[in-house]
């Protein structure tokens, strides 16, 4: 994802010149075309879960609520109202305008089908304990229905709003029939402002504006009538047809790539904010073979030696725009208020001493996996640990055997990232870090504050509770939050990249068009 381009791609830039009428023929279509890395033949989150595919599924499908990050508001999507009844009881009212894109009217059954769908023991999906918390769904009429949750659960709003989007229960019951549910997302039948026209490992992904939608609100454009998603898993390739005219947008390059593209006069580079955490953890429990972050001194001294604001600065693509994080939650985020603290300042002299004071005076070796797209931030992060006396060595690794390796418990430290943006709330970092084969702490503190955390309603309160332990993963050097990666897209210059109108992170396919 953050991975360099080869040189080849600038200088075919100049050689070849750009595909202007390639161009101007898309813009005259209403149509931009999207690289894509990853190929994919279904839309859908729920079974095939892609970092790629979650930009359109999150156009196609909408949730019932849905959380405006700029008015830091609850807001509805496919409901009229809703309340709580009580800690364990949602109550919505449904929209009784909305129809799926084959023409199937919107109603109560469409989303008690959907939730009993992924709560069903029996169905294996990803991420099933996103939606285990869901007891029953109630049906109280053809627009109103009632969700029961087996316990109080207090970030059940957040689950609803950004990981339960709606689906035609009609076709799920059919499809149910052969056993066949996973196959929904070869129509992806939704309720949204685009729609699929077509979809195919081989020819790529076509998505259409629905005329005349039924959503006024604002928070899903249309800027573009059609977008063409074409999948081309090369990066240097992907580079060689922007820049020849055969595409009108890619996304997420590096710092060296963005500076060759913004030299090429009918290109331009758009950073976008994202609030994905780049973050390093360090194996404090000794779950790894090398159990030299048991001491606390090691792991400070890991974190002193570390210069946030160079990488910001040198390596992170967008670094301009990307935000520094105080904590491994952003402010931003529902019940994120982690006070007075940030991980430990850089200083290396300090870094040194602390290692000789631990026992490794003439330094110790470190081998530290890296997720495969941040290969590059990994690498730098490396060349500042050698030079205090950690001599890292890097494994660059894809996502299958990271989750792997972190559950086996073999990670001594781990640079990755996470999409913190796809969930509002600050628990969902905690579930991240601390939570099932993914820690790699078990301080009883921390997990009793993400505990109770869970079981508070009020937004301020549950901030309190969380503040002390975002302060003790700082102090203790458990985490470092390195920095935003923003989302670096470069384009033809006449397409612009418009902030979202509800989230500050997360893309969406309305993202995006040609000038007018």
């Amino acid at each position: 994802m953050f991975r360099r381009l080869m040189p080849a791609a600038a200088a075919l830039g100049l050689c070849m010149g750009f595909g202007a009428s390639a161009v101007l023929a898309q813009k005259a279509q209403d149509t931009v075309r999207m690289a894509i890395i990853d190929p994919f033949s279904v839309l859908d989150e729920y079974h095939h879960a892609l970092d790629e595919s979650g930009a359109f599924d999150r156009i196609v499908y909408q949730p019932l609520i849905t959380y405006d990050e700029y008015k830091k508001q609850w807001v509805n999507i496919l409901t009229t109202s809703w309340k709580r009844i009580d800690n364990q009881t949602l109550e919505f009212d449904l929209r009784q305008d909305v129809k799926f894109h084959n023409g199937n009217q919107f109603n109560a059954d469409d989303v008690k089908t959907t939730l009993e769908y992924l709560i069903d023991p029996k169905v294996n999906i990803r991420f099933k304990e996103r939606y285990t918390w869901v007891d029953r769904v109630e049906k109280l009429g053809e627009h109103k229905i009632r969700i029961h949750s087996k316990q109080p659960f207090s970030t059940d709003l957040g689950i609803l709003g950004y990981r339960m989007r709606i689906r035609d229960g009609r076709i799920i019951n059919e499809l149910a029939k052969t056993n066949n549910v996973p196959d929904y997302g070869k129509t992806a039948v939704g309720t949204g402002a685009y729609k699929v026209a077509s979809i195919g490992r081989n020819d790529g992904l076509l998505m259409e504006a629905v005329a005349n939608h039924w959503d006024k609100s604002g928070y899903y454009p249309q800027p573009v009538k059609f977008v063409r998603g074409v999948f081309i898993p090369d990066r240097q390739t992907q580079a060689a047809q922007l820049i020849t005219g055969n595409l009108d947008v890619m996304r997420n390059i590096t710092t060296d790539d963005a500076k060759n593209f913004a030299a090429n006069p009918n290109l331009a580079v758009t950073p976008t904010s994202s609030s994905m955490l780049l973050y390093v953890t360090l194996d404090a429990l000794g779950r790894s073979k090398n159990k030299a972050f048991q001491d606390e001194r090691v792991r400070k001294a890991f974190m002193m030696a570390i210069d946030r604001k160079l990488l910001q600065k040198e390596i992170i693509a967008g670094g301009s725009i990307a935000k520094l994080p105080n904590s491994i939650c952003w402010e931003s985020m529902i019940a994120c208020e982690p006070g007075k603290t940030s991980p430990y300042d850089y200083n290396p002299a300090e870094a040194k001493r602390l290692l000789a004071e631990a026992g490794y005076p003439n330094g110790l070796d470190l081998s530290m996996d890296v997720h495969e797209p941040v290969k590059n931030v990994g690498e730098a992060i490396a060349g500042e640990l050698r030079k205090v006396g950690f001599r890292t060595s890097i494994d660059s690794i894809p996502s299958a055997l990271y989750l792997r390796k972190r559950g086996d418990g073999e990670f001594t430290a781990f640079t990755g990232f996470y999409p913190s943006g796809t969930h509002p709330d600050a628990q969902v970092m905690f579930t991240l870090f601390f939570d099932a084969n993914r820690d790699y702490w078990q301080d009883p503190a921390i997990k009793k504050a993400a505990a109770d955390g869970e079981l508070e309603f009020d937004d301020a309160k549950r901030a309190a509770l969380y503040a002390p332990a975002l302060r003790m993963v700082n102090e203790k050097a458990y985490i470092l939050p390195v920095s935003e990666l923003p989302i670096v897209w470069a384009h033809h210059k006449d397409i612009v990249v418009n902030k979202n109108p509800l989230s500050v992170a997360v893309p969406i396919l309305g993202d995006y068009g040609w000038k007018k």
